[in-house]
This record gives C-alpha cells, sequence and structure tokens, in this order.
C-alpha cells in the first residue's frame, strides 16, 4: 500500500501538553515525506492563523484543513471556505445573545470576534485559541464571512 498524504490533529495529537513539537524532529521528518511526495496536512478545529503559526516556515507547502473543515488552504492557497449567509448567521447569533450568561466567539474569514462586553477571562482564554481575535460592539455589524 502507497501512503500518499499524512493529515494529523494538533492538540493532542502533534502538540504536547505545553502546545509544542519537537521541530528538528518533525523537519527531519517532513523532509523524507517530501521525498517520497507525501503531503502533510493539517486538519484542526483551530483558526487557521493560529495553526500557521506552528508552521510559519512550512505554510506555504503543507496543507490545513481548518475551523472544523470550515477553512482549507493547500500550498499557501485558499481552497474553500464555508460560509453562512447573512440571514443565516444573524439568526444563530440572535439565539446565542438570548442566554445573557453565554459568552461565545464568532468565527469568520478575517479573524473571530467576542463581544466587548465579555468577561476579560473569557477573552484571555479564548486569545490562546484565536490568534485573530477582535473585540466587537455588536456581533450583527461584523463585516466578515462567518462559518
Amino acid at each position: 500500500m502507497t501512503v500518499n498524504v499524512v493529515v494529523t490533529d494538533m492538540d493532542g495529537t502533534f502538540l504536547d501538553d505545553a502546545k509544542q513539537y519537537d521541530r528538528v524532529r518533525f523537519m527531519a521528518q517532513y523532509q523524507e515525506l517530501k521525498k517520497r511526495n507525501i503531503e502533510f496536512v493539517v486538519a484542526s478545529g483551530n483558526q487557521y492563523y493560529q495553526l500557521i503559526s506552528f508552521f510559519p516556515e512550512l505554510k506555504d507547502e503543507i496543507s490545513f484543513v481548518a475551523e472544523n473543515g470550515a477553512l482549507v488552504y493547500e500550498h499557501g492557497k485558499q481552497l474553500f471556505h464555508g460560509e453562512l449567509t447573512r440571514h443565516e448567521s444573524r439568526i444563530v447569533i440572535g439565539e446565542l445573545l438570548k442566554d445573557k450568561q453565554l459568552n461565545f466567539v464568532a468565527c469568520g474569514l478575517k479573524s473571530a470576534y467576542v463581544s466587548k462586553n465579555a468577561p476579560e477571562t473569557f477573552v484571555a482564554l479564548m486569545a490562546k485559541h484565536y490568534h485573530r481575535l477582535q473585540p466587537v460592539n455588536d456581533y450583527h455589524d461584523i463585516d466578515d464571512i462567518l462559518f
């Protein structure tokens, strides 16, 4: 059987508990994959901008399936992005806003978004997972394609 692609999740699979990996070891393994024409793909629920921070020198060589499949890049080129219509996003956001105790992040093509009224502890936690995180006064005013 010929292997054509290696796909990995990040959290709890590729990364250790400190959200790190052995870069020297991986680069040696990656060079071997390249020699054998085997693609390396990162697949994760994480934001694309967070994922490329782990592989800055390879972001245009490898592929990424980010945001639970809502955003796909191959060798630095966007192949696909999911999209909620404006109407759909207004409905979803409206339902989430009904629960005044709920804090949430809206994920988009350009960034992720969090309410300016969200507790600092929530924003700090989300900033660890979303490298592009913008505060917004009103989720309905977001000018982005939301997933």
